[in-house]
């Protein structure tokens, strides 16, 4: 599993653009991280988010 620290800029005529900032194995780590991109970031059109990434189950055919 994979946390991914997301970066949105919001604009007023075109769509959103994301960004993946940084990312980390560590739940406390990513909320920290978070936490530290929130304090920095002075534009009012940005916000910072957490994803939690869990890879896709890979399905492979048994030979019988």
């Amino acid at each position: 599993m994979m946390y991914l620290i997301i970066k949105e800029t919001t604009f007023n005529n075109i769509d959103s653009v994301y960004d993946v900032i940084s990312f980390t194995p560590d739940e406390n780590k990513a909320q920290d991280m978070l936490q530290g991109y929130n304090l920095v970031e002075k534009q009012e059109n940005v916000i910072y988010s957490i994803i939690k990434y869990e890879q896709p189950i890979k399905l492979e055919r048994e030979v019988a």
